[in-house]
């Protein structure tokens, strides 16, 4: 990855301005800068009260804190923790990016916090050929996607901003046991929502049992049977109302005639389509529309 100087600074600038607080269920994170240099020398001892994590992509020199002396290169990824002294040293320069942040307490997890705070004592904070480690990889791909965003930069950078920040704990942690496995997606319910994304847009169509259950290579048995156990009503039924739900849609948004509502939304007659929305609704689609205006221009 081969950035300018003048690059670095800009892509820096805008994650400083987009992505300096991020929220999230368990953890949110205050950024208090990210940065970058082509080259950048020895630096004075100091320390931080909040974490900072570098990474060298081109040049040698050493990190020291306390007494450790450890040499890097590209590929080394290394966490100062905080309250710890500690200097980068190099006669050459590092090509290297760094973001330093903190956790917002009022807006983490217990667990989250207690996991962020052991990285604090750490043994884990240097890591050398790291160029594959997850962090490095969503690092990258941040900087990549803000040099090739020109629209919905807040959109396109916090997501990966907080995946970098979250991404950090288990990189660093000395607590390197199995990952906590994510809860499973009901299969059960994948299939009836994916049933219900295919009646939605298809609704001008054909909708029988058998076509839908085709469409998801299930049996039309199965299918039926999810429909009540997810839903608590019958296939029928529940193709039925989206019919009508669309079709008032189109009655309050539209200027279309009755005629052209029946047909977009699957019934072959405008008789059956009446009969079937004053069942739901009432009253005829025509007074039900008439209705409505009225109360509109009452407002």
């Amino acid at each position: 990855m081969e950035f300018t100087q003048q690059d670095l600074n800009h892509f820096n600038a805008v994650l400083n301005d987009y992505a300096a607080n991020l929220s999230g269920s368990e953890l949110s994170f205050y950024v208090h800068y990210w940065g970058g240099e082509k080259k950048l020398y020895t630096n004075h001892v100091h320390k931080h009260s909040f974490f900072e994590i570098c990474y060298v992509i081109d040049g040698n020199g050493a990190y020291e804190e306390g007494t450790h002396r450890l040499p890097i290169g590209p590929g080394t990824l290394f966490m100062s923790r905080p309250h710890l002294k500690h200097q980068i040293v190099s006669d050459d320069g590092l090509y290297i990016v760094f973001v330093a942040f903190e956790l917002i307490p009022a807006e983490s997890s217990k667990e989250g916090l207690r996991r962020f705070r052991n990285l604090e004592k750490s043994r884990t904070f240097f890591l050398r050929n790291a160029e594959n480690c997850p962090s490095v990889l969503i690092w990258l791909a941040l900087l990549q996607q803000v040099a090739a965003s020109r629209h919905f930069l807040e959109e396109g950078i916090l997501g990966l901003a907080r995946a970098l920040m979250t991404s950090f704990e288990s990189v660093f942690s000395d607590q390197k046991g199995p990952a906590k496995t994510a809860p499973v997606p009901n299969s059960s319910s994948t299939l009836v929502h994916r049933a219900k994304l295919y009646i939605r847009d298809n609704l001008a169509q054909e909708l029988t049992l058998s076509t839908v259950a085709d469409y998801l290579h299930v049996s039309s048995r199965h299918l039926s049977r999810l429909f009540g156990e997810e839903l608590g009503q019958s296939y029928s039924a529940y193709v039925r109302k989206e019919r009508i739900r669309q079709a008032v849609s189109l009655l309050t948004t539209t200027d279309w005639s009755i005629k052209r509502i029946a047909e977009e939304t699957g019934f072959e007659t405008v008789h059956y389509f009446t009969t079937v929305f004053k069942a739901e609704m009432g009253e005829p689609p025509g007074q039900f529309l008439k209705k409505l205006k009225e109360q509109m221009e009452m407002f």
